[in-house]
């Protein structure tokens, strides 16, 4: 991918990255810890308890992805952005506009 086309997948993955850390602040009442006495009773603390995990859950895919996209901003700036580490030849550029943090093209991925 020449050094053009990387750079407008820069701004991008910046935006993804700033989207997925507002979500995860905006979330973060969510993933506290639930104190006994707040509960109703015994299933409203179940419910709130498996929201919790839901968060959690929800949580947990977002940093994968935040850590994915860092890890592909990093290859934007060393100029390898939109290479496949497996064959080493270009990723779509459509592959890469649904799928900002991908590093495998599709015949590699499948």
């Amino acid at each position: 991918m020449n050094p053009k086309n990387q750079k407008k997948f820069m701004s991008i993955i910046e935006n993804h990255i700033q989207e997925i850390e507002q979500a995860l602040q905006e979330r973060k009442d969510d993933t506290a810890p639930i104190s006994p006495d707040v509960s109703v009773g015994r299933l409203s603390r179940l419910d709130a308890m498996q929201m919790q995990q839901m968060a959690l859950e929800s949580d947990r895919r977002n940093r994968e992805q935040l850590q994915r996209l860092q890890d592909a901003l990093i290859k934007v700036k060393k100029g390898t952005y939109g290479t496949c580490m497996k064959c080493h030849k270009d990723i779509a550029e459509e592959r890469l506009k649904a799928q900002p943090d991908a590093f495998l093209c599709i015949d590699c991925a499948s």
